[in-house]
């Protein structure tokens, strides 16, 4: 069964492992544009490595997620 956690947040800030998950992710941005946009700089060994480094660590994070939570923004009552 799904634990419930109230927030205030509306937003995934309630999951710090996400926001670094995609982080990581974010950092691969520059390997993407070179793969996606015909670009070689980069040597195709030094490509994989930093990919997979990258994409190592966003599992990582997201490995310590306990996907068992459930999320419920409450609002204050002024």
């Amino acid at each position: 069964m799904s634990e419930i956690i109230k927030t205030t947040e509306d937003g995934w800030d309630c999951v710090p492992e996400l926001k670094q998950a995609s982080d990581c992710l974010e950092e691969a941005r520059h390997e993407t544009y070179e793969i996606n946009n015909c670009v070689r700089d980069t040597e195709l060994e030094d490509l994989v490595t930093n990919l997979k480094e990258k994409l190592e660590q966003a599992i990582e994070y997201l490995d310590e997620i306990d996907t068992d939570q459930e999320f419920e923004t409450v609002y204050d009552e002024e």
